[in-house]
């Protein structure tokens, strides 16, 4: 099937569309015509991760405490990695992001 576009028809009916956007448009719109507004429906869901997007923007980028702790167990040395603690927490975070 072969569609014929021809760019100024396109453009002929945007103005046409513009120009009926000020009082007449209103009165078309609200004597039934095809004309409709566009709307969008946020899902309960969307919602709620958009809160938890807000909360993690106020979060600190860097916990200074934890990072100060490290830092003095290190010079100690007596700082000791859990080798099972690190790979669970990789697994929880992987399993966090499949959820978001």
């Amino acid at each position: 099937m072969r569609i014929n576009f021809n760019p100024g028809q396109v453009a002929d009916i945007y103005f046409k569309r513009l120009k009926t956007t000020g009082e007449e448009g209103k009165k078309e719109s609200v004597a039934g015509s095809h004309l409709q507004k566009d709307a969008v429906e946020i899902s309960d869901r969307a919602r709620e991760l958009q809160l938890y997007r807000a909360h993690l923007k106020e979060l600190p980028e860097t916990r200074e405490e934890l990072v100060a702790a490290v830092k003095k167990r290190l010079a100690k040395g007596t700082y000791r990695i859990n080798a099972e603690r690190v790979a669970a927490g990789i697994i929880e975070e992987h399993r966090l992001d499949r959820r978001v």
